[in-house]
């Protein structure tokens, strides 16, 4: 904001009372034109008349534009307690209001026209979430009788391999379907509070090795050399389930998106307050413009819309939601042939230990 909307008007006050005054001075000068040297015109020069009438003026100029400014920021004030209190509202505290100014004015009228929205905003954000649990809960019991239709299928001896092949990418797509649908529970859960974490304490150097290990058995067929840089032993307080749910994501994206012969590290360590993991891969890497929507619902790169990979686009999302339920935040940098995820975790409070 180049200019404030208070300071606006104090100068547009300013600049009236400075025409105000220089009017003023122009009919002042104008009599003194018109003076026959008799009277007061006779007994100061006009240059001394001129100076002293104009040093005269700035007086009530200067006592007038502090007036104007106090009055015009006192004015103002309630609008800026608006906006300050606006800024706090986002998605996840709808349920907050604006406090009513009590001027009686339009003021308390634009305070409640955007209450009344914010209440209408509340309605439909928890309706969709409803929406989304209750779809996601009836389409799961479709999906489990079509997969298990299925199976059943292939268990058929007279069944022609086409068929077979066909059926077989049926089930494909039946499971990614099943994904989508579990994915979309939790996160809808999520933001309806309604998924609570078992918290315990949690050795990140033993699931970074788990990580690890499932990254070999995943990257077996591209040939993938997997490392790990553990630089300390690391405790912190969260739900295992969850943290282990992280990195199993982050390392099927590691594998997925790679190359033949790429590699996948896992580095491990921490600063004073907070524990830093770190899943680095290989592969054609993120678009930098791309890289602050990574973490949206269905978003999928560029990149990996071309890799021949399938995916759902919500695994990033329940790692970011994980990471800010335990009170971290994760990070993505990327170039070519190199992109790191970077897991930030709060450390474990003394009095736990």
């Amino acid at each position: 904001m180049k200019h404030s909307l208070s300071r606006r008007l104090c100068w547009w006050h300013v600049g009236l009372f400075a025409s105000a005054i220089a009017i003023s001075l122009l009919l002042a000068w104008k009599e003194m034109g018109r003076g026959d040297g008799e009277g007061f015109m006779g007994r100061k020069e006009p240059w001394q008349f001129f100076t002293d009438t104009a040093l005269e003026s700035c007086v009530p100029f200067l006592i007038i534009g502090a007036i104007s400014w106090w009055l015009i920021h006192r004015a103002l004030l309630p609008i800026r307690h608006l906006t300050e209190a606006a800024e706090h509202i986002h998605e996840d505290s709808l349920h907050r209001r604006l406090p009513l100014p009590g001027t009686g004015d339009e003021l308390d009228r634009l305070t409640s026209v955007l209450n009344d929205l914010t209440g209408r905003m509340e309605t439909s954000f928890a309706r969709v979430r409803e929406f989304t649990l209750h779809a996601s809960h009836e389409l799961k019991t479709p999906l489990t009788i079509l997969r298990s239709g299925f199976e059943q299928s292939l268990i058929r001896h007279d069944m022609s391999e086409p068929l077979r092949d066909q059926i077989g990418n049926w089930m494909d797509e039946v499971e990614r379907l099943n994904r989508i649908v579990s994915g979309l529970t939790l996160l809808t859960q999520a933001d309806a509070g309604q998924v609570t974490l078992l918290i315990e304490e949690v050795a990140l150097h033993d699931l970074m090795r788990d990580a690890a290990s499932e990254a070999e058995m995943l990257g077996q067929s591209l040939n993938l050399f997997v490392s790990t840089d553990i630089k300390a032993t690391i405790h912190v307080l969260a739900d295992r389930h969850r943290l282990r749910q992280l990195l199993l994501n982050l390392t099927d994206n590691a594998v997925k998106y790679n190359r033949e012969g790429g590699y996948v590290r896992y580095v491990l360590k921490s600063d004073p307050t907070h524990a830093l993991l770190m899943v680095e891969s290989g592969g054609r890497g993120i678009p930098p413009e791309e890289l602050p929507s990574i973490f949206e619902r269905f978003f999928r790169s560029t990149t990996s819309r071309g890799s021949g990979q399938t995916g759902v686009g919500l695994g990033l999302s329940i790692c970011q939601w994980i990471a800010q339920a335990h009170g971290g935040e994760i990070t993505a940098a990327s170039s070519p042939d190199h992109t790191v995820l970077t897991l930030q975790l709060p450390l474990r409070p003394p009095s736990a230990a």
